[in-house]
């Protein structure tokens, strides 16, 4: 239920703060005082879209706070609303909501102080409140809603939820068969794609890191007379002839040893050249070596130049670099290997469609077997309540269509409600021929017949009373009374009548303040109700008459309130309490 309320800059409601209860409570005043400024801030709480005209004059935004507390299945649907929106839901059972309508145009929704899309705000907020009005839409104007009425009514919430499990199951065993088909369609032309391309490249058959040797190789290669002619060059000057670096290095080496007892920087000298000839022999050595390397074979520079040649070839097929073929050549190995088990896969999944579909069919059959028998009894409970709310001549139907062709996540049936409320006119889509007042009552019965099986914590109805006045109002004042013991309701109404159900009273008014008009909430104490019932049936001018006529309304309704609480407790069994009763007296 909604237990607090603040409303910020919303046409005449400056700064307005509401703490509201369990039970029915009722709101009265004038009109144009702004009791249904109430209702809109609840309506753009649930997700209505806002209007820069809500705004008041001189304010750049409205902004509407509230707390809910949330339990049971209204608690359950709240959290998994929350995490479909990946919200935190661990203190869903103390919901906070925003609602910020902008002059500009733009607006904000935060669910827990995180800011969420409108239609995330929607989802969460219509399975919390349900604001029935003339000037707004309700849940009976959604014609996807009346198959959950008709649900609720029936108790076949949990088989629902069966059906669903395995219907989204079988959604993504169909999607996964989808996936798969496709693939095994492009298979085929695919396969022998890479069948083709595997061959060359086990034909080829590329090295990790031959590429690079190759490449070197070839530089080398083309190279080698140049390359030749330096390595005998260097060795014959180093090492070969008759007057080379290494005889040099050696004859004054020796030098210098002949004088080593005169000096022992002569010592020092001749073990630096000494070791300066070790070095150019061991050049002369490497440049044998190199000599060597770059002696041609007969045919190798052709050899390698071909080599090199076909992987850049292979390589550019593949539009990757030489050195990434070896690579490539695995993935192609491991991609085919893989598609071998696509036919494997496609039975699989295939058979799992089928037992699936099988399960999903068969829930939902009995479902719509369910739903035909619950319909009779939801139609002649729904025209005895209205039958008492004097519409005797309405009649009501829950048309089912089925299609078994066609599985939904309910299963093969779509429910429309229709509806006429004159003797000898036919029935007619619900939604197409209902009035507001009409549709008002509508839901009140269904509220009525539905009692705790509704999975909606709070009822907001302005104008319930259109229309009506004297014994219709009464009826209409109990029955919303006695939807308020499993629920909380709010009503704007103009009737003394039904106000006189009321477990809270509030009186709407408008007040000057600073000059301006704005609108005050008071929460009436006994003797203040009377004054306002009074007000109420008689005008401006209230008589004794009138107040008499008001003790006699609440008195009544206290009567009727105790009546309701004695049938309350006879449901409930010894030692234990039935499902969304409270034992409270109206009044």
């Amino acid at each position: 239920m909604i237990s607090y309320l603040r409303i910020r800059g919303l046409a005449l409601a400056s700064d307005l703060t509401l703490e509201l209860g369990a039970g029915l409570t009722v709101l009265t005043g004038e009109t144009g005082a702004g009791k249904s400024l109430i209702v809109d801030a609840l309506t753009l709480l649930r997700g209505a879209r806002g209007r820069a005209d809500l705004v008041r004059a001189g304010e750049t935004q409205a902004i509407i706070d509230a707390q809910l507390d949330l339990s049971g299945a209204v608690l359950h649907r709240a959290e998994e609303s929350l995490q479909a929106h990946g919200l935190p839901s661990g203190d869903a059972a103390a919901l906070v909501l925003q609602r910020v309508v902008m002059r500009s145009g733009r607006g904000r929704c935060l669910v827990q102080g995180q800011l969420v899309p409108r239609a995330a705000a929607a989802e969460l907020g219509s399975g919390i409140i349900d604001v029935c009005s003339q000037h707004e839409h309700h849940s009976l104007t959604a014609v996807g809603r009346h198959g959950e009425l008709l649900d609720a009514y029936a108790g076949l919430e949990g088989s629902v939820t069966a059906y669903s499990q395995v219907w989204h199951a079988l959604r993504d065993a169909e999607h996964d068969l989808g996936q798969a088909s496709t693939l095994a369609a492009q298979a085929a032309s695919r396969e022998e794609l890479l069948r083709h391309q595997l061959d060359e490249l086990v034909e080829l058959d590329p090295q990790p890191g031959e590429y690079a040797a190759l490449a070197a190789r070839l530089e080398l290669l083309q190279s080698a007379a140049h390359w030749q002619s330096f390595a005998a060059d260097a060795r014959h000057t180093l090492y070969d002839s008759d007057d080379s670096i290494a005889d040099r290095l050696t004859r004054l080496a020796r030098t210098a040893e002949s004088g080593a007892s005169q000096s022992e920087r002569l010592v020092e000298l001749g073990r630096e050249l000494d070791a300066a000839r070790v070095s150019v022999v061991e050049a002369a050595r490497h440049a044998s070596r190199l000599a060597e390397d770059v002696e041609l074979e007969p045919g190798e520079l052709e050899r390698v130049q071909a080599r090199v040649n076909a992987i850049e070839r292979v390589a550019e097929k593949h539009r990757l670099a030489p050195e990434c073929l070896p690579e490539r050549w695995a993935q192609l190995g491991a991609e085919l290997d893989g598609m071998s088990g696509v036919t494997g896969r496609i039975a699989e999944l295939a058979e799992r469609v089928a037992e699936l579909d099988s399960r999903a069919r068969g829930l939902a059959a009995e479902l719509s077997e369910q739903r035909q028998r619950a319909r009779q009894r939801l139609v002649r409970d729904l025209e005895r309540e209205l039958s008492e709310l004097y519409m005797p001549s309405a009649r009501l139907d829950a048309h089912i269509e089925t299609d078994t062709t066609r599985l939904g996540p309910r299963g093969f049936d779509r429910v429309e409600l229709s509806f006429s409320a004159n003797r000898g006119e036919p029935l007619a889509p619900l939604v197409r021929v209902a009035s507001g007042g009409e549709l008002s009552r509508v839901l009140l019965a269904l509220k009525s017949v539905l009692a705790s099986s509704d999975a909606v914590s709070t009822y907001v109805f302005d104008e319930v009373d259109a229309g009506v006045s004297g014994a219709v109002a009464e009826s209409i004042g109990h029955r919303l009374a006695r939807a308020a013991l499993a629920r909380q309701v709010i009503c704007v109404t103009h009737l003394p009548q039904i106000a006189a159900f009321a477990d809270v009273h509030l009186r709407v008014e408008k007040v000057q303040d600073a000059g301006r008009t704005i609108t005050r909430v008071s929460r009436l104490d006994p003797s203040e109700r009377i004054e306002e019932l009074a007000g109420l049936l008689g005008g401006a001018r209230i008589t004794q008459s009138a107040r008499a006529h008001a003790r006699e309304l609440l008195e009544a309704a206290q009567q009727r309130g105790a009546a309701r609480l004695a049938t309350v407790v006879r449901l409930v069994p010894e030692g234990g309490k039935r499902r969304g009763a409270r034992t409270r007296r109206a009044g």
